[in-house]
């Protein structure tokens, strides 16, 4: 399958890129101890909070699998999402405030403070292990694949290396405080990117009657029979349920956003704004792939649907706009991995055992082992 990028499309992403890490540098002026660089010396508001935390849940394989699914295998998939609605209300009531209560800066050193450190150890061990072998390391292979297929050009490597580098050199520079503010820029860019593929998606297939027409009606259930293969219902009320409490309640990765919020109303807020922002998933993310069923309708590879909704519909210049948002997806997943994993060490073990290092040490400090973490990952 050729793609062919205009100059114009690969001006805004390179505009893109080089706005991101500019805004690294930006921040990265401003910091002066490790309660700056890990938490943007606590002092962040609620839709910066939102707009992180729903950027960090995205990725490009994120935009491709959603897509897939609405085409495949209907609209259960949106089951992740309307839950993690749920347990991002119960989180912002319950969790939060003992989190802010106790200034702590990840969530295995509230462990530490409920039982002992041996626990904070063992969770933020695993934390770290799963960050960087299956959080960082597989959204820039999936990414890197997605983006190989606009960029044919250049060899999987190439492209995540680059991606690696940019996505490190801002968050090595800025710590949180950028990974935050280029966040929410990126979340921007990916719902406008997203709801803009969906309004031409509909346009080109003429309304949803032609849908419904190629389409049997259970495709469109959220919550499927109890026999169901993909996701029956009980399902649902079980794992994920029980995911979304790990993901959203305990998940480094994800709350050191809220842990970084001016006050515990700001990161409630927040947190319940980001639950919002799921909402619209169904219809900018899935409705895309409903679509696919009739302007693609013999498509065997399920991941080539949302590229090739990307170059078949998109004019030259809104088509450099998704673009940069499908790119922004898998930074703001990179970001949040790089720097939850150079808290988690920086924290968690090196200030453990070296209690003599100044807050300005430790800073350093995470910018050494952020680098060092995107060069294994």
């Amino acid at each position: 399958m050729e793609f062919n990028i205009q100059a114009l499309d690969l001006g805004i992403i390179i505009f893109y890129l080089i706005g991101v890490i500019m805004l690294g540098f930006y921040f990265g002026n401003k910091h002066e101890d490790a309660e700056d660089y890990f938490l943007a010396g606590r002092n962040l508001t609620w839709p910066i909070i939102g707009f992180s935390l729903f950027a960090s849940n995205m990725s490009s394989n994120t935009l491709v699998g959603l897509a897939g699914s609405g085409f495949k295998d209907g609209f259960s998939v949106f089951s992740y999402e309307w839950m993690a609605v749920l347990v991002l209300i119960i989180f912002a009531v319950f969790f939060l405030p003992f989190y802010l209560r106790n200034k702590i800066f990840t969530i295995p050193e509230y462990l530490e403070r409920r039982y002992s450190y041996a626990v904070r150890a063992y969770a933020s061990a695993i934390a770290i292990v799963l960050n960087i072998l299956v959080d960082i390391a597989a959204t820039l292979y999936a990414g890197g694949i997605v983006i190989n297929l606009i960029f044919p050009g250049f060899a999987l490597w190439q492209i995540i290396v680059i991606l690696a580098l940019i996505a490190g050199l801002y968050t090595i520079t800025g710590g949180l405080s950028s990974v935050m503010y280029t966040d929410a820029v990126q979340a921007v860019i990916l719902i406008i990117g997203s709801a803009l593929i969906t309004w031409f998606a509909y346009q080109a297939v003429g309304g949803w009657e032609p849908v419904y027409a190629v389409t049997e009606p259970s495709h469109f259930n959220i919550l499927k029979p109890v026999d169901d293969d993909t996701m029956p219902w009980p399902s649902v009320f079980t794992g994920v349920l029980l995911l979304g409490f790990y993901f959203w309640g305990t998940n480094q990765y994800i709350n050191q956003r809220t842990l970084a919020s001016k006050n515990t109303r700001q990161g409630q807020w927040g947190a319940i704004f980001a639950g919002f922002l799921k909402l619209s998933i169904l219809f900018i993310m899935i409705f895309p792939g409903a679509f696919a069923r009739v302007l693609y309708p013999n498509m065997a590879e399920m991941d080539l649907i949302y590229p090739t909704m990307l170059l078949d519909l998109l004019p030259t210049g809104l088509l450099g706009i998704v673009l940069a948002g499908l790119i922004a997806a898998m930074m703001s997943s990179l970001d949040s991995g790089l720097n939850s994993v150079s808290t988690l060490v920086t924290m968690d073990f090196v200030r453990k055992f070296k209690p003599d290092w100044d807050s300005k040490k430790l800073m350093q400090i995470g910018r050494i082992i952020t680098t060092v973490v995107m060069i294994i990952a």
